[in-house]
């Protein structure tokens, strides 16, 4: 499907604006959009953050588009609960599908993969799953858009991988001096010590940190997107021991930017919060981030966070780590870098509760 035809037909049965979380599977469509100077839409830190501007829209007489991966319909379900279902609040919902039964995908797709058809039907919200071709798309936003104008509730569109043609944004010629994730990675090897836990979020920092870290007290949080500063404060609080470093992202953290309230106020005196900051959801086709706008080093300051620090410079960073022992934690570091990731790029071959019962191993539980 042409992401042009796509956008035309939803607008024309008087769906817009747009808003959501990025995925892959829309690459092409969040391309076109971009690039679109009569579209309007609003990226946003989380599926139901998403569902709340929705709200908005709604009750000031639009019919907003609300995208998502099938994954973060976890996030929608309480404002879908009890905001669009209970006020009558209409929403056109475009769900990719991931893990689709019988495809091989990414473990963390999997179980949603094969529930999300029933987890739709169990919230009585009606789906049409998506076909190639102009005329099925016509047909079924035809559909949904009766429903929403006679039922005032959200109705479905699911998306398969594949759907969209390809797209691809015009380049620019960006030459950021920034250095790439990996070199500070590369820094970060050689100020390890033994018994140092390196916990890393979904998406290529965690992946980064899979591939090239020979160091038994790893874990990769694939998928929980956003979690992995509450459960890095877990293992920091059980493990005071060790130095518990947090290897996350920027679209990460803002999707759930309360956890650093949290972590402030239990303040483990063992934590280390990385966040890079590329200002992109880059394993989803480089989508902006808001970061831009938001100095993350001040929300840490007023958290709790007893430490914090905005880092330009592998020089700044190793400067940074020879002194770690004597700064006050927990402590939160802001690595601004370029986007991109090393060649060849694989996801790891040990499966989650593999990579599970290591990290046990590791913490000697």
């Amino acid at each position: 499907m042409d992401p042009k035809n796509f956008i035309e037909i939803i607008k024309e049965n008087f769906f817009s604006p747009f808003m959501g979380v990025p995925c892959s599977v829309f690459t092409s469509l969040l391309n076109y959009i971009d690039e679109s100077k009569d579209t309007e839409n609003y990226i946003c830190s989380s599926e139901g953050e998403a569902m709340g501007l929705a709200g908005g829209f709604a009750l000031s007489g639009k019919y907003p588009v609300v995208y998502m991966q099938n994954d973060g319909y976890g996030n929608a379900v309480n404002p879908l609960s009890s905001l669009q279902l209970l006020y009558d609040l209409p929403a056109l919902l475009l769900i990719s599908w991931r893990g689709l039964p019988g495809k091989k995908d990414a473990p963390q797709h999997m179980l949603m993969g094969e529930t999300i058809l029933e987890l739709l039907e169990t919230f009585k919200i009606p789906y049409r799953i998506l076909d190639e071709g102009e005329e099925d798309l016509e047909n079924a936003v035809r559909e949904a858009s009766s429903y929403c104008e006679k039922n005032r509730k959200p109705y479905t569109l699911i998306i398969k991988k594949g759907y969209f043609s390809k797209y691809k944004r015009v380049k620019t010629n960006d030459k950021s001096i920034l250095s790439l994730r990996m070199e500070y990675l590369d820094e970060l090897k050689l100020h390890l010590e033994k018994d140092d836990v390196l916990l890393g979020t979904t998406g290529f920092t965690g992946r980064e940190l899979y591939q090239s870290f020979h160091h038994p007290g790893k874990f990769y949080m694939t998928g929980s997107m956003g979690c992995l500063a509450s459960l890095g404060l877990g293992v920091s609080i059980e493990n005071r021991e060790k130095r518990v470093f947090l290897l996350d992202g920027d679209g990460a953290v803002l999707m759930k930017l309360g956890s650093l309230a949290t972590i402030g106020h239990y303040s483990p005196d063992n934590l280390i919060h990385i966040c890079f900051d590329n200002s992109v959801y880059e394993s989803t086709g480089s989508q902006p981030t808001v970061s831009a706008n938001t100095d993350l080093c001040k929300v840490a300051d007023g958290c709790g966070y007893k430490y914090s620090a905005t880092v330009e410079s592998i020089g700044q960073f190793k400067g940074l780590l020879e002194n770690l022992d004597k700064t006050n934690k927990p402590a939160f570091i802001r690595i601004m870098i370029s986007p991109g990731t090393v060649e060849g790029l694989e996801r790891p071959a040990d499966t989650p509760v593999q990579m599970k019962n290591k990290f046990e191993k590791f913490l000697d539980r």
